[in-house]
Parts: structure tokens; C-alpha cells; sequence
């Protein structure tokens, strides 16, 4: 049985499609600001986005390093594309609720799962990371936590693979 995305990579996987991407050499933030008519800024505060009169900003922190501003870049992305309201408004649970999302979704959107299942990772742990990091523009310790999850969803899936095996077997001895 092979692997059954989950609706979020889906929807990475779409989203990259509906962009003429699908390989990690074509990602570029900046392209894909255009093409989603997202106009950036860099200013010296914490990232952020917002929605005035229609038009979509991302604020990034010209302070960061490239691969930081990336992971603020998908990070933000997903408040436009998911989210509505002005955060400051909310009750705090929701507020980190959606920071929670937009976390999740900047991992999968920055390392799509559609292109790292193509790649040839080494055996080595560390070695794998740094594959992830160079690969996808990516810090060190987001291509672990990366790499981790997806390591993660992989054996889940075996699991609950290997249980519905177990279940089909044990139903068809006891019909």
C-alpha cells in the first residue's frame, strides 16, 4: 500500500503544482509571492502579514538570514491563506491555535513531503538533516524537526497499515 497524503500536503503539493513547481531547485519565494500577488517588505520588526484594501503583505525581518526569512515567508503564508481577523483581537487560545497551524504548515510548505519522499537521504541522521537543510533553504534545526515528523508519519502509517492487515486476517478466520 502507498503512502496516503495527508489533506495538508495535498494541498502543498496543489498549491506548488498550480505554480509550475515541483522540484526543490524551482522554489523561490519571491516568485511565489508573485504569483500568489503577495507583495513583500523587509523592515526591522517581527515578520508578519497582513490584508489592507485587498492587497496581501508579507513583512519580513530583514534582520534574518535567508533561510529564516523563508520559514517566516511559509509561516505567514498560511495566516493569508487559512486565516482571517486581526490576531491582537482574538482570545488568546485561538490566537495560538492558529500560530500552532501556521507553524505546521510552514514546515510542510517550506519541505514539501511531495519532494522529499523523491529524495535519497543518507543513512546517517545528521547527514540526512543537512541533505534537508541545503536541499530546501532551510535552517539546521527546522530540517530536523522536519525530517522527524516525517519519519514520524511513515511509521504511523506502517502501523495503522500493519493493524488493518491484522484486522482483515482476523476477520476472515472468524466469519
Amino acid at each position: 500500500m502507498k503512502y496516503v497524503f495527508t489533506p495538508l500536503e495535498d494541498f502543498v503539493r496543489d498549491l506548488y503544482f498550480s505554480m509550475s513547481i515541483s522540484s526543490p531547485e524551482q522554489i523561490s519565494m519571491t516568485e511565489i509571492a508573485e504569483n500568489l500577488n503577495i507583495k513583500i517588505h523587509y523592515y526591522d520588526e517581527e515578520s508578519e502579514a497582513n490584508n489592507i484594501g485587498g492587497i496581501y503583505r508579507i513583512f519580513l525581518n530583514e534582520q534574518l538570514t535567508k533561510q529564516q526569512q523563508w520559514q517566516d515567508f511559509a509561516h505567514e503564508l498560511c495566516h493569508i491563506l487559512f486565516h482571517t481577523g486581526y490576531q491582537l483581537r482574538m482570545p488568546h487560545y485561538f490566537r495560538t491555535y492558529q500560530e500552532w497551524k501556521a507553524s505546521n504548515f510552514a514546515y510542510q510548505f517550506c519541505v514539501p513531503t511531495f519532494m522529499l519522499e523523491k529524495i535519497k537521504l543518507p543513512k546517517r541522521k545528521n547527514e540526512g538533516i543537512e541533505v534537508i537543510a541545503q536541499t530546501f533553504n532551510v535552517e539546521f534545526d527546522f530540517a530536523k524537526t522536519r525530517l522527524e515528523r516525517w519519519i514520524r508519519q511513515q511509521e504511523a502509517f506502517i502501523f495503522h497499515q500493519k493493524i488493518a492487515e491484522q484486522k482483515e486476517a482476523y476477520m476472515c478466520r472468524h466469519q
